[in-house]
Formats: structure tokens, sequence, C-alpha cells
């Protein structure tokens, strides 16, 4: 039965529909209510005004709750002004105990006393903190201004202190007059870029992240508002003015532009606390989007190395490899003397390598990044990233760069006898074309010598045999160096062959040219490595096919091509036997006849010792079939004659049972009685009642 489903019940009618796109009529509407349909709302009934139940919107109630995060400037509050006059030791007093406030904002509070000093200090009117007891922040008094050794602070708006400090550069606090219950006092006024920075951080500290991000995102979405507004604010000022002389003194309206950007912008360590706070929360998405769109906040907080590895997590979880690479270029640029570990390179290349809509720049970006690791890291590939570079580079149809990679493996010391050496060269087997005999040629470089052109790569091969060596060695060994053999194979014998079975098994698969297909051939008997079964199988079958079909040889032809060039691959070979039986069986199944009786003839010329005798009696059986004794009679007798009296005691009854049947149907009836008594098939084969029959028949004619 189906699950009932609840009825989403929709908000109240008469509420306003918000337009989100913009911020401005956002927080105009949370701060000043629907101003322009005032008079037609007071007409409404306060029956039909429904209170707030959770049918409210989601999103106001958190825009809400983000609001009450923001200070706000009552209007009984007056802002100090610029005190120009101040000695030295009040000017040094003033710094002690600003000072003061933003350590003990950030080290001696819990998350609870830290809202309930925000909800006083919010208010921007004056207040002190008491130097005795716990930390404590309450509203100043006329008493605290007859108190000397009290500072009283005030903060203010980024926004109104930009705008008071238009002829002085001051980018935390300065010192104004203001006065307190008709009495004159001197207050230290903070710009609320700093408390909400010293807030953030923290938060961060006592890992109450939501509330280090709420400031974080509540400030930021001010102060963006804040740069538009004052933007065209200037930018309609100088235009009105554009025809007026101007003297030398003025700031053109770029260089207040990026005053009022400076004076309301975080800290470094400010943004470096909102993003750890963001990757606690496991919140990638966002970090991604918000330094994806401001390159200047993208080369701040790339700044250091503990902020290069959040933000490369977080690129690597969201699967963008670009914004990954602008940040280890941002670092590079602007931080040379940085010393960047490898766990951040090999971040930002996996996350090019698995980019939401990776294509070839990404791709590129990834081999770039790689080659950036080795030239100004020092640092070595790991070879899965190795291996995952060339199968992507493939999987993109770009086996140039993966052909590319696949040569620096011996620079990056990738054993190969590891599985990702192994892997990418099964990869590279599944493509058509000749990437796969390149990387071929390149790893198995001594045996093909004419295939190197550069002294280079020798040293690389000679740097790269020497530390798997080393490897290899016990403690012993290397503690006596004199003893350290590097004229040694980088593996043995048998890793090596089982790499180049994988290989030729694998083309085979994906039906290769028949040409890459000799070659790895030729390089396998060149290091006298044994095919598999399955791989000689198909490679004897795939050779006899294309000779007959490709090249438009005749089976006999294509026979005895097949037999001489197995015979130059010998070494590959698992003895004539077995290459015999393979090509008999083909013959079979294509029911070449002749070329069955040419292929027996062949194993006795060759005296092989294991002999097919099951297929043999198979081809007797299709030639019976088919009427031609004449062949099954020269076949028996040949192998009675050629071989061993050991080897003829292994002749079973079913092949006795063909030689005397063709006898019998060439009307040859003494060989039949001659052949049943001269190898005692009688004492042999006591109960096969066939072998009589035709002996009693033969007899009776």
């Amino acid at each position: 039965m189906l699950r009932a489903r609840s009825i989403r019940t929709h908000p109240p009618s008469q509420s306003q529909r918000l337009i989100w796109n913009q911020a401005s009529d956002l927080i105009s509407w949370l701060r000043h209510g629907l101003s322009a349909n005032s008079d037609a709302k007071t007409s409404i009934s306060s029956e039909q005004q429904q209170p707030k139940t959770e049918n409210t919107p989601v999103s106001v109630t958190r825009l809400a709750a983000k609001d009450k995060l923001r200070p706000k400037v009552p209007t009984d509050v007056t802002i100090p002004t610029f005190r120009r006059s101040l000695n030295l030791a009040n000017c040094r007093s003033v710094y002690r105990a600003f000072g003061r406030f933003v350590l003990d904002s950030k080290h001696r509070l819990t998350s609870t006393h830290l809202m309930d000093a925000w909800q006083i200090i919010s208010q921007c009117r004056p207040f002190i903190v008491s130097k005795k007891g716990p930390y404590q922040v309450r509203l100043a008094t006329a008493e605290d201004v007859a108190n000397k050794h009290l500072r009283i602070l005030q903060i203010v708006p980024a926004n109104i202190f930009a705008q008071l400090l238009t002829t002085h550069y001051e980018r935390a606090m300065f010192i104004g007059s203001s006065t307190i219950d008709d009495l004159d006092t001197d207050i230290i006024v903070a710009s609320e870029t700093v408390v909400v920075g010293c807030l953030v951080e923290a938060f961060n500290y006592m890992n109450d992240h939501k509330h280090a991000v709420s400031f974080f995102e509540a400030y930021d979405r001010d102060r963006r508002l804040w740069l538009q507004e004052h933007q065209i604010r200037e930018a309609s000022y100088e235009n009105t003015n554009n025809d007026e002389s101007s003297d030398g003194h003025d700031l053109s309206l770029k260089d207040k532009l990026g005053q009022f950007e400076t004076v309301t912008e975080l800290s470094r360590g400010v943004y470096s606390s909102y993003l750890r706070s963001l990757a606690a929360l496991k919140l990638s998405k966002k970090i991604v989007q918000f330094y994806e769109n401001d390159e200047h906040q993208l080369k701040r907080i790339c700044g250091t190395v503990s902020n290069l590895h959040v933000l490369l997590h977080a690129c690597y979880n969201e699967r963008n490899g670009k914004l990954a690479r602008k940040a280890i270029d941002a670092i590079i640029l602007g931080s040379p003397a940085a010393v960047i570990p490898l766990g951040c390179y090999e971040l930002a290349i996996r996350a090019n390598l698995r980019h939401r809509n990776r294509g070839t720049q990404e791709l590129l970006a990834a081999l770039d990044l790689a080659n950036v690791l080795a030239s100004n890291g020092g640092y070595k590939l790991k070879p899965d990233i190795w291996s995952a570079l060339i199968k992507v580079s493939l999987n993109m149809d770009r086996p140039d760069i993966a052909l590319e990679v696949f040569q620096s493996y011996p620079h990056h010391c990738i054993p190969e006898t590891q599985y990702h050496f192994r892997q990418a060269l099964r990869a590279a087997c599944r493509l058509r074309d000749t990437t796969a005999p390149k990387m071929m040629h390149f790893r198995w470089l001594t045996h093909k010598k004419e295939y190197s052109n550069s002294e280079t790569l020798l040293y690389e091969r000679t740097v790269y045999q020497n530390t798997i060596n080393v490897s290899n060695l016990d403690a012993k060994e290397v503690l006596h160096m004199d003893s350290l053999s590097f004229n040694s194979p980088a593996f043995d014998k048998e890793v090596q062959a089982d790499l180049l079975n994988m290989m030729l098994w694998e083309m085979l698969k994906h039906s290769h040219a028949m040409s890459s297909i000799v070659q790895v051939l030729d390089l396998m008997e060149a290091t006298c490595s044994k095919g598999s079964t399955a791989a000689l199988r198909q490679s004897v079958v795939a050779l006899l096919q294309h000779n007959v079909s490709q090249e438009g040889m005749s089976s006999r032809a294509a026979v005895e091509h097949s037999l001489s060039f197995w015979e130059k691959h010998s070494s590959v070979l698992r003895g004539q036997g077995f290459l015999v039986l393979l090509l008999l069986d083909e013959c079979l199944e294509h029911k070449w006849d002749d070329d069955c009786e040419f292929l027996v003839d062949f194993l006795l010329d060759r005296h092989v010792a294991q002999l097919p005798i099951v297929t043999i009696v198979k081809i007797m059986g299709m030639n019976e079939a088919r009427g031609r004794f004449e062949a099954n009679a020269r076949i028996g007798e040949k192998l009675l004659r050629k071989l061993s009296k050991a080897n003829r005691r292994k002749l079973r009854d079913d092949f006795y049972e063909r030689l005397l049947m063709s006898y019998f149907r060439l009307e040859q009836f003494d060989k039949v009685s001659n052949m049943y008594a001269t190898n005692d098939l009688e004492k042999r084969y006591p109960h096969n009642e066939k072998l009589r029959t035709i002996v009693h028949d033969a007899a009776a004619h």
C-alpha cells in the first residue's frame, strides 16, 4: 500500500513575496519593513495577521538570525569625533588597552560568554571591560569617566568607520572625543571589522564553527553591499564634479574605493578561521564557491601551506580542478619561499583528474602539476597517480600524453613489479594503436637498442635500476657497498615474462594489428620469455587465421608459414607438440584433411616425444566419416612404423579400431588379421567387441 503523504501547507496569503536576487532589497525589508505599502497594511485586521508558525519560510528565519549578529547604531548614540592631538604615553596606554581587549576576546571566554558580551558591544554604545575577575563587559557610566585607570571602548560599524577616516588611514581604531552623561571623555573607537574578526577567530578556536561561519557571512554579506553602494556614491560624486578643477591632493576614485575596501576588509587570519570552520562543518561546496568567485581572497588565503591544504581538500571533494590549479599557482607566485608538501600537489592533481566536466584543459593542468611537482618540489609521483594520468589520457584519446607520462617512470622510480605499472600497460593495450608497442619498446630498451636515441633516457634507466637493486638488498649488503652489483636486471625473468604475456593477451583480446602481435613475440623471443598457455593458443590461432584471411594464403601455405614462424620463436613455445596440437585443432575445425595428415607427418619426422594421440584419433574418425580410408591407413602405418616399441604400447584401442576398419573398408582382409595378431590386440583388449567383430567379419571374407 502506498504511504499517505502529508499535505504541505502554504504560508499565509498576505505575506509579501520577496525578491531574493537583490540583496539591497532584502536588507531594506529586514530593517525597515514594507515601507512602500505601509498605509495599505494598516487596514488589515489583527485577526488576519497570523503570528509566526512553523509555516514561516526557513530562509527568512535564518536571515533574521544573521541580522541579529550585526551591530546597530541607535538614534540617541553619537559617534565620537577624531581627536588629532594625543601625547605618546597616552597613545601607548590606549594601544595596550585595545590589545588587551582583543586578546581577552580570543582566549578568555567561552562561547556563551562571548555571545553575551556581543549583545552589549553590538549596541554601539560606550562600554568597558573589567580588569579584575572574570571577563565581563558592561556599558560605561559617568562614574567610569572619572576613573582614569579604565579605558572606555566603543565599536562603530565598518562602513561608518571607513567614512569617518576619509583623510586619516586607520584600519583598526582611533582615539575619539565624546560625552557620557554630559561629561567629556576620550574613547577608543574600534572598527567593527576588528571585533568581528576576533569573534570569528575565537569561535573557531573554541570549535564553535557554526557561530564562526554565521558571524563571518553576516559581515561579508553587508560588506559587499557597502562596497557596491560606496562605488555608486563615489562614481556619482566624481561625475558631478568632473568639470570642476581639483588640486593634486585629492584622491582619485580608484584610490578612494581601495581605501574603503582595505579598511573594511577582514584580516587573513579571519579568512583562515572561516575556511577551517567550513572545513570542520564539511561544507566543501561553500568553500569552493566562495574562493572561486574571489581572486583577491584566493591569493590571500593561499599565502600559507596550511590554508592551501584545506582549500585543496575542498577542491578534491567537489571535483574542481580549475580552482586547485589556481591555488597552487597563487602560493608559488605569492610565497615563493614556501615549501609546498607533496600532499598538496597530489590533491591538486587528483582534483583535476576527478573534475566534473573533465576535458583536455584539466588533463594538461594535471600533467603540468606533475611536472611542477618534480621540478620545483623535487618529489616523485606515487604509482597510483602516475597510473591514473596514463589511464585518463588514454580515455580522452590522448595517447601522446599517456606515452609521455609512461616514459617518466624511471625518473619517478616506479617499480615495474607494482600493480599500477601493470595496469598502465593493460590500459594501453586496450587501444588499437601504437601506444602499447611504443611503451613496450621503451621499457625493454636494452633488448631493442635501435629505439634508443637519448643519453638522458639511458641515464634515467640506469639510475632507476640502481635504485631498485638497492631497495632489494638487505641490511648487511647495504653496509658492504663493495658487494653491490648494478649490472643485475631490475627484476627477475618470471616477472618480465608475466608482463609480456599480459600485454600479449590484452592485445590479442582487443584485436590489435598482427604486426604489433609479432613485435611482442619478437621481444619475448629476445628475452627468452616463455609464453602462457592461453596467450600462445590465441597467438597461434590468430596468426594462422591472419595468413589465410588477410594475406590470402592457402591452408597448406598458412600452416607451413606458422611452423616456420614458431620455429624462429622456439623460446616462447612450450614444445613442438603443443604447437602442432593447436594447428591440428584448427585444421580439424576448418576440415583441412590434407593439412592434418601433413602435420602428423611433421610430428613423426621431428620425433616428438609426446604425440597428441587423441587428436590423431579424431582425425582418423573424420576421415572415416568421409570415406577417406586410404588416409587413415597411411596415418596408422606411419605411426606403427616410426614410433618406438614403448610408444606403440601407448596407442589406445580406438586407434586400432579406426585402422582395422579402414583395412576392412579397403577389402584388405589379410592386413586386418595380421595387425590383430602382430600387435597382440586380443590379449591387450580382451573386452573390445568392436575389434573382434571386425576381425571376425574379415575372416569370413
